[in-house]
């Protein structure tokens, strides 16, 4: 019998590749023509590709080696400038790869920021170190902790204690802390204020002054430590994820698209097959890259739960609040602020990174308010980029815009999203002509993709880019429940490696590479005699 993977993203994709590795003869079932789940690129206009949804990748610098990308021709891409932020009036945020470069840019604009900003930087990079080892072992064990649990805490204490008093801390204060807060704490202008808090709400329920959201910060910044590359691929997500799986293949993955996995058989407590496809496949083993709601509520009769479990993942947080939209653009904008004296003549290096559209963090906050009542704000925050920038495969003329469009709710109070199509559009194109005055005159074609289609078209349960929210309830031991964060499900031979795992999201692959370490383990117990 074979080892199944449900759904080839890029965490189905490196748990494949590992379990191929270790002799476990894996076949991954996507139900999708294409493999890369959220990671994918696709055709926008003609002439035009867009990576689809996701616009950042992480993915560990240890999987990149071990996988040994640069084979497939996954090429990575650098910008110096990691975010650009326009204001409505006045010169523009930047932050640059290079701390001293940001240090520099702010001279002319904000001198004690200037000074301040090598200073924060230290400070994070030190805290993020400590939580970057968190992320790369499993979750600690609660009723049977192992030799390697134990030895994985007495390292972080190790490392907590070397952080030194003031940095130890920051961590125990900042961990809870609301991320406009934290933010404040450093800096004086508003606009550098929310481009630094901003990384803490992408993609969550959070609020600016939601307590816990200075912790996804920190857990964002420590993955981002985990991989030495760029977020940026030559052809888009895609083709990461295309040279994953040939990678995943040429360890003796069998992978085959176009067929979704119906149901997990289970027998006797235990998965004896999947039906996917019509087809019914025996399995020792099941490991699904989709996500915790969408594998245990659809995927396994609820017959085969106990009530508790049934009860608590159906609690477990899961609801989008992105919609992403793709732009096909004739020429490349111009921000505010971006030249000389705050100019708008700004040059294609400054908006090679990620774009940062909200000027305080009261806009952020206002934004978040609409959406806890179920409404969609005329002023959204946007993460943007323009990714042809670097990238000139992705567009024969012209240029393409990719952007998330925070604080647009799964579950709306009126309306349905069909219907709001538009106007989420409408609002989008209006906020970017405030700060690229012009833009909407050169867009071609654009494309909106609701969090319901994310849900239909990508599989993410209520739209959920983290396959669960990042709260502090709903991490480490507790992702996606208590008992269960060790990658095995409540059925024995179900094992989950979806961003609803211990680590959690950004795209780093490390729920893949840990929950195939865990099936090995489990196959090769039950290979030992008298097992």
């Amino acid at each position: 019998m074979t080892t199944v993977v449900i759904g080839a993203g890029h965490n189905g994709l490196t748990a494949a590749f590992y379990l191929a590795k270790a002799g476990l003869e894996p076949i991954v079932f996507e139900r999708a023509e294409t493999f890369g789940g959220g990671a994918v690129t696709g055709a926008l206009h003609p002439g035009f590709r867009c990576p689809t949804l996701n616009h950042h990748v992480a993915l560990r610098s240890d999987i990149i080696a071990d996988m040994q990308l640069a084979r497939h021709g996954v090429e990575f891409l650098n910008s110096p400038v990691q975010v650009f932020a326009p204001a409505l009036a006045g010169p523009a945020a930047v932050i640059y790869g290079d701390d001293q470069g940001t240090a520099q840019a702010q001279r002319g604009v904000h001198p004690r920021h200037a000074a301040r900003y090598p200073t924060y930087r230290t400070s994070l990079g030190a805290v993020c170190r400590m939580l970057r080892s968190l992320l790369t072992t499993p979750a600690p064990g609660i009723d049977e902790p192992d030799v390697r649990d134990l030895w994985n805490l007495l390292q972080a204490g190790r490392q907590f204690r070397a952080l030194g008093a003031n940095n130890a801390y920051g961590l125990l204060r900042w961990a809870p802390m609301p991320v406009a807060d934290f933010a404040g704490e450093w800096f004086e202008s508003d606009l550098l204020r929310a481009t630094v808090a901003a990384p803490g709400l992408s993609g969550t329920m959070f609020g600016p002054r939601s307590a816990g959201s200075a912790l996804v910060l920190l857990l964002r910044e420590a993955t981002r430590m985990l991989s030495d590359r760029s977020a940026r691929v030559r052809g888009g997500p895609g083709a990461l994820t295309k040279g994953m799986a040939e990678a995943a293949r040429a360890a003796g993955a069998k992978i085959e698209t176009g067929v979704p996995v119906e149901r997990v058989v289970v027998e006797g407590g235990r998965v004896a097959a999947v039906v996917a496809g019509g087809r019914e496949i025996p399995a020792r083993a099941v490991v699904s890259a989709v996500d915790p709601k969408t594998t245990f509520l659809q995927l396994v009769d609820p017959a085969d739960l106990s009530p508790d479990f049934l009860l608590k993942i159906r609690a477990y947080r899961a609801s989008g609040t992105i919609t992403k939209v793709n732009l096909a653009l004739s020429a490349l904008p111009n921000f505010n602020g971006g030249g000389p004296g705050g100019d708008s003549h700004n040059s294609a290096e400054l908006l090679a990174g990620r774009i940062h559209i909200g000027p305080d963090l009261d806009y952020l906050e206002r934004a978040f308010d609409h959406a806890k009542y179920g409404e969609i704000s005329d002023e959204p925050w946007l993460d943007v980029t323009i990714p042809s920038i670097l990238d000139s495969t992705l567009a024969d003329a012209g240029h393409v815009m990719s952007i998330y469009v925070h604080y647009t709710p799964y579950r709306l109070r009126s309306g349905s999203w069909p219907s709001m199509k538009e106007a989420v559009l409408k609002g989008v194109l209006s906020t970017l002509e405030r700060f690229a005055p012009g833009i909407g005159g050169l867009v071609l074609a654009a494309e909106v993709i609701t969090p319901l289609e994310l849900e239909s078209r990508f599989g993410f349960h209520e739209g959920h880019i983290f396959h669960g929210e990042l709260s502090l309830d709903q991490l480490a031991i507790m992702r996606p429940q208590l008992g269960y964060s060790r990658y095995q499900g409540p059925v024995r031979g179900l094992f989950m490696c979806s961003a609803g795992t211990h680590p959690g999201g950004f795209m780093s692959g490390s729920s893949g590479k840990l929950a195939a370490h865990e099936v090995v383990k489990a196959a090769r117990r039950l290979e030992r005699p008298n097992s």
